[in-house]
């Protein structure tokens, strides 16, 4: 079962992180320099962050899905 999760397109830790850290670039970027959404709080800035890595690691799942046969 383990072995199955770990080979498993749908479950990345490394695919988390990723988009973790693109977001926090982007987001501190944003929030640093062009305050295109403007975000005031740590806890705003924290969600913002959950939100967007979540979007970015669904977006990023559906393409390895749908990439399975380019893997095997």
């Amino acid at each position: 079962m383990r072995d199955a999760l770990r080979s498993s397109p749908l479950f990345s830790v490394r695919r988390l992180f990723i988009c973790l850290a693109a977001t926090l670039v982007v987001l501190t970027t944003d929030a640093l320099f062009f305050h295109i959404k403007p975000i005031q709080t740590t806890a705003g800035f924290a969600t913002e962050l959950a939100i967007h890595t979540l979007g970015f690691y669904g977006g990023f799942t559906i393409v390895a899905l749908f990439n399975l046969t380019e893997t095997r």
